[in-house]
């Protein structure tokens, strides 16, 4: 993995995919270990909205501390779970990383175009691509977090065909939605994911799009 680096628990709640790492020894770099160790999201703030930002919260200080870590040579590859029913999708906040997200032998991709993070995810000040395994604690994610390592270890950026999802906006109102699937010109991902409820929506709003790779 010489031309990647490979971060996980940027919530400390989202602990497979680094367990995954840990088990076949391969190096990572562990994005908030206060809050790993207490199986928490986050200690203070979510350290992947705190990117950029120049406050004195722990998240704040730590993400600091990344940027000074991590080789802005190297793609980054941030491993996440969630905890609702959906399918396993890359994300990108720039369509240049496209090669590399349709390379991880996963079908989806979502465009963060409509940004929630307000440009201070980690893959806003370091390119690369986020990756959501699968549901917190199951071991699909763990086996797939591996695939995933292990298929790029095999063939690098060799690109494949994807779906290409583009967020445009946020869902407020609670629906019958089943995430990927259109309901009412609405393609939903990550709907019903606990981690928005205390933000005030319930997931987001995206349309299928035309991609270039």
């Amino acid at each position: 993995m010489k031309d990647y680096k490979l971060i996980t628990a940027v919530h400390g709640d989202e602990y497979i995919p680094t367990l995954a790492l840990v088990s076949k020894g391969v190096a990572q770099v562990i994005g908030n270990p206060r809050a790993l160790a207490l199986r928490k999201r986050y200690v203070e703030q979510d350290l992947n909205a705190s990117f950029g930002t120049s406050g004195e919260s722990y998240e704040e200080k730590r993400a600091h501390e990344l940027g000074e870590l991590l080789d802005p040579r190297k793609l980054v590859i941030d491993f996440h779970t969630f905890s609702i029913e959906s399918e396993p999708f890359a994300i990108v906040v720039d369509l240049a990383m496209l090669p590399l997200a349709s390379s991880l032998g996963l079908r989806k991709v979502v465009y963060m175009k409509h940004n929630v993070k307000e440009g201070h995810a980690l893959i806003n000040l370091h390119k690369g691509v986020s990756v959501e395994v699968g549901r917190h604690g199951d071991p699909i994610s763990f086996e797939r977090t591996l695939r995933i390592v292990g298929r790029l270890n095999k063939y690098g950026i060799k690109p494949a065909r994807v779906k290409i999802y583009e967020v445009y906006g946020q869902i407020n109102k609670r629906g019958k939605y089943i995430n990927f699937e259109k309901n009412n010109g609405v393609i939903p991902v990550l709907y019903g994911e606990h981690a928005y409820d205390e933000l005030g929506y319930y997931g987001l709003a995206a349309r299928e799009i035309t991609g270039t790779i």
